[in-house]
């Protein structure tokens, strides 16, 4: 089987989890380069730009992008989905595991740290690109944990924290998967309330967003055609004359001002925001039934 998921060009903790737990988890023998059996993996992959193949074997993937994939073509084998709103989505009727695949890492990553901080912000993959949020935590005074790292790396830094803000689905996952007190924000409108939804439905969570508002680093580090680039769309945005088949521009960067309201809205989240963890027994419950079925399918 070839596993198939989300490759992030920096790097996503959420993807990445992929290449690191499939291989643990199975046996040697069973993933290859094999494109007419595809494993699909953890993450937002159950649409239309799922390559062909003849036999599909689904692993905790969930809907939220694009149109939904032919369950018509091909012989498909779910094993795993994200949540509830991925089954109705996909219309299943039969009896399938509602858990996303990330609960399965504490049984092969066991990390042992200190606890070294009160509170970390997670942002969405995105968001530490697209804005400044290396120096919004540094004026909050609170730990950047960035998704972009690898998953050791990004877990053993997330179990050094007591609690967590977190922008990034899986950075409340795997926050809940290790027992960390987590609480969720959206800075951005790209941040999806179906995938979160849909994952909260698998373990029975009621939360509601925390809302910053966005920053953005503008033109910071770009190449210089992408600066001129960008300033001339901004220029043809406020004149009036966007075609439609020009990509967006990123807004400029956020002045200091402006940083300094969102760091203070950031560190008064800290003590007003209400933090979460699934009940232990339920997750326990269907991450055990997770590993069942993996385990007897591929025994």
């Amino acid at each position: 089987m070839k596993l198939f998921y989300f490759q992030a060009p920096e790097g996503n903790v959420g993807d990445d989890l992929n290449r690191w737990l499939w291989p643990k988890l199975l046996r040697p023998d069973l993933i290859d380069e094999d494109e007419q059996n595809l494993l699909i993996g953890i993450g937002t992959l159950l649409n239309h730009k799922i390559p062909p193949a003849q036999k599909y074997t689904v692993l905790t993937s969930g809907v939220g992008y694009g149109q939904l994939p032919n369950l018509g073509e091909g012989k498909w084998d779910f094993l795993g989905l994200r949540g509830e709103l991925s089954k109705k989505a996909l219309n299943i009727t039969k009896p399938v595991c509602l858990l996303d695949g990330a609960y399965l890492l504490p049984r092969f990553l066991d990390v042992k740290v200190e606890k070294k901080y009160k509170i970390a912000y997670i942002p969405h993959v995105d968001s530490m690109i697209n804005g400044q949020w290396n120096m919004v935590c540094q004026l909050a005074g609170i730990k950047l944990i960035d998704p972009r790292w690898d998953v050791d790396l990004f877990v053993r830094e997330l179990c050094s924290c007591e609690k967590v803000l977190t922008e990034a689905m899986h950075g409340a996952i795997l926050a809940d998967a290790y027992g960390i007190p987590w609480s969720p924000v959206k800075a951005y409108d790209y941040i999806s309330d179906f995938k979160w939804n849909d994952w909260a439905s698998s373990l029975d969570l009621d939360y509601k967003f925390n809302i910053l508002p966005s920053t953005w680093c503008g033109d910071q580090g770009k190449p210089i055609v992408r600066r001129v680039i960008n300033t001339v769309k901004r220029v043809s945005e406020k004149s009036g004359f966007f075609p439609a088949t020009w990509t967006p521009v990123q807004p400029a960067a956020s002045s200091k001002v402006h940083i300094l309201k969102v760091t203070k809205i950031i560190s008064g989240l800290v003590y007003k925001a209400n933090y979460h963890l699934s009940n232990d027994s339920l997750k326990r419950e269907r991450t055990d039934l997770l590993m069942e079925v993996i385990t007897n399918k591929f025994k």
